[in-house]
């Protein structure tokens, strides 16, 4: 029997799934209504996080493809900042299955973290929509991803999360969807969108870490906390951003250990993508620039 992991808030589900080429794991998940708190106090020593300076570097859209530069470190194999719905360079990396459980087709490629993590969602149709074009015609990536499979190397059983029913709180409005997944250190962490700007008054937008060995969930983080298109993950911290219709645009750091924001910037417009260059400031593409911070340890 093959297993499918779920997150559900108060409900455990056990799945039965066949996978592709590979075997997936049956395991058992409880996420509990966290009501926003995270959890108030990280491990021993591990409470301090990174403190960001901005620089003075500042550079115009024009420029729109140096995060996807190689001396820029953006792990992510298809989905950087090059790309959009097209399909351009879309390269499905070797012993990742492009169609899972013959009904999820691969969104995404992450390699931010220890090993790689897919992220799967629902086939597009092959209706024509009204301009003529089908939405698989669009782009042949899965859509609203919502399973996260696991590509641990060094484990012939994978494991995949199904986070469709992770809604904190529900919002029926939108479906939510997995932006971006990274496991580090036996966690993964993932954060999860509705795919429209948030508002004041939006209660999504949220990231989660989940302890892979026992697949309890550690802690989510208050809404309106990401809606970056990444986060980086840099020592004890989460770096991530969040911007939308009527509220300020911020830079934030979390403790990756508990989910609590530590740190706030301002920015001018809502950050989409984080990279890491090779003198070890943070590089930010905003709506219309890119602009930089000093780590401070």
């Amino acid at each position: 029997m093959k297993k499918i992991v779920t997150l559900i808030p108060l409900l455990s589900l056990t799945l039965m799934v066949s996978a592709q080429n590979f075997q997936t794991e049956v395991a058992l998940v409880e996420v509990p209504n966290f009501n926003g708190k995270t959890l108030a106090k990280a491990p021993a020593g591990k409470s301090k996080t990174l403190q960001l300076v901005r620089t003075k570097y500042s550079r115009s859209m024009d420029s729109y493809t140096e995060l996807a530069l190689p001396s820029l470190k953006l792990g992510n194999i298809i989905g950087h900042p090059t790309l959009g719905w097209d399909d351009t360079d879309f390269k499905v990396p070797e012993g990742v299955p492009q169609v899972y459980d013959e009904k999820w087709t691969l969104n995404d490629v992450f390699t931010d973290g220890d090993f790689p993590v897919a992220t799967y969602g629902r086939m597009p149709k092959e209706e024509k929509l009204p301009w003529g074009q089908t939405e698989k015609e669009i782009s042949c990536r899965g859509r609203d991803p919502h399973l996260i499979m696991l590509l641990d190397p060094s484990k012939e059983v994978k494991k995949v999360y199904n986070t469709r029913e992770l809604t904190y709180p529900p919002n029926e409005n939108n479906a939510q969807s997995v932006d971006w997944a990274v496991v580090k250190d036996g966690i993964l962490y993932f954060s999860v969108s509705h795919g429209v700007a948030p508002s004041k008054n939006s209660k999504g937008y949220y990231l989660v870490a989940v302890d892979i060995n026992t697949d309890k969930t550690i802690w989510m983080s208050k809404p309106r906390t990401v809606n970056s298109s990444n986060f980086l993950i840099v020592d004890n911290s989460i770096i991530c951003g969040l911007g939308g219709s009527g509220i300020p645009d911020y830079v934030y750091v979390l403790n990756r250990y508990t989910g609590v924001k530590t740190h706030e910037y301002w920015i001018p417009t809502a950050a989409s993508w984080f990279a890491i260059g090779e003198d070890n400031n943070i590089y930010v593409t905003l709506y219309d620039k890119h602009i930089s911070f000093k780590i401070v340890k």
